[in-house]
């Protein structure tokens, strides 16, 4: 795996999510090409990280997302 670094991309589609002390999550879907982007950025604005989706590991990571989800709401959790 290699340290590459993030680039920020400014689409209207971008949604965000703020995280705890500042950071920012962001899902960016790419124009050009079936592929979704993940990014975590910090509260200075600087880039944490992120990873680069295709639609079929885009939909399992947000089936597992829903699967804890629903865990947590039966065991009260929140």
């Amino acid at each position: 795996m290699s340290n590459r670094k993030v680039i920020a991309l400014h689409h209207e589609g971008t949604r965000k999510l703020e995280l705890a002390d500042g950071f920012e999550l962001r899902v960016t879907r790419f124009e050009e090409s079936p592929r979704i982007a993940l990014t975590i950025h910090g509260p200075e604005g600087g880039d944490a990280g992120g990873v680069i989706l295709r639609p079929e590991r885009a939909r399992l990571l947000a089936s597992w997302l829903a699967l804890f989800a629903d865990a947590m709401l039966r065991t009260g959790a929140s």
